[in-house]
């Protein structure tokens, strides 16, 4: 069975772009969906007072859910809408996945500003420090539009960036989506620039551009021998690898990106490539945490082993 997709809905802002995602995802991976909304606990509350609450939470959290169930009645989407006890929001989104074994965490990003939408201390921010499943970061008011046929794969020559092309291959094969999948290399420098001073460097062209040739040949390889039936096309540029995914993220449904190969277990690259490309992003951005077995394997009902 595959594991359930569990989206986190804000009632107050009342943002449905993350249920919409959620409804897609559910929607192409046959997972369930589980809607929750946390809400303040009156007992809680009582015992500890609001002066030491994390944020402000909704009262109750019932309507809203009604409104949402209402809604996804007629998707046809295995759905349940839960109320979630609790005095954060993170941590309660958290303990949740845990207890449902959710194969996909799904959030919102702030709706302050048009830049940096993962902002210091939000609710998608602070799950990333410790994230018990892939999340998902949905950008404020994203519509499905034409759904998600062209899946987007930030790639690197690293046992994430291959974490990643699975995980991405699997699903695509599943939904019958298209595939890009996206890498940025260095180029390779040498010597010093005519007339330079000491410390420039000049970039040969020839060089980068053997380079974006080999990884390229490498991704259609990997892609022939995991899912040959998936329709594949590598971009390879030799640019900053933050700025090439966030835009290219205009130009695909959904981003999928791994995690530094160092730091915490269960941790998202922070202060690096995947926050960078989640808070500027325009697309849906899926990250997978460092050390949770099968990543979004476990969407679709398959193994790691399987699409290997």
């Amino acid at each position: 069975m595959p594991s359930p997709i569990l989206v986190g809905y804000d009632p107050r802002t009342a943002d449905r772009a993350p249920v919409q995602f959620g409804a897609a995802a559910a929607r192409f991976t046959g997972a369930p969906l589980i809607v929750g909304s946390v809400f303040a606990d009156s007992a809680v509350v009582g015992q500890m007072g609001h002066g030491q609450m994390d944020e402000e939470l909704a009262d109750d959290a019932a309507e809203a859910l009604d409104h949402v169930a209402r809604d996804l009645r007629t998707d046809g989407i295995r759905t349940e809408c839960r109320p979630l006890a609790g005095t954060s929001v993170p941590a309660t989104l958290h303990r949740a996945a845990e207890e449902f074994g959710a194969g996909l965490l799904v959030v919102g990003s702030t709706h302050r500003g048009e830049v940096s939408r993962v902002m210091p201390g939000s609710t998608a921010e602070r799950l990333m420090h410790g994230a018990p499943c892939p999340i998902a970061v949905v950008p404020h008011r994203w519509e499905p539009g034409g759904g998600l046929a062209v899946l987007g794969i930030a790639y690197s020559e690293s046992p994430e960036g291959r974490e990643a092309l699975d995980a991405g291959l699997a699903l695509a094969r599943r939904a019958g989506a298209s595939v890009r999948v996206l890498t940025a290399i260095r180029p390779r420098r040498f010597g010093r620039a005519a007339g330079g001073r000491p410390g420039q460097e000049q970039t040969s062209f020839d060089a980068a551009g053997s380079e974006m040739e080999a990884v390229t040949e490498q991704i259609l390889n990997i892609a022939r021998r995991s899912a040959p039936e998936v329709e594949v096309e590598p971009d390879v540029s030799a640019q900053d690898a933050a700025e090439f995914l966030i835009a290219a993220s205009r130009n695909v449904d959904l981003l999928i990106c791994g995690s530094r190969g160092y730091g915490p277990t269960r941790a998202v690259l922070l202060g690096g490539v995947s926050r960078k490309v989640a808070a500027g992003a325009r697309c849906p951005v899926i990250v997978l945490p460092r050390g949770v077995p099968d990543g979004l394997q476990r969407l679709i009902g398959t193994s790691a082993q399987a699409t290997a």
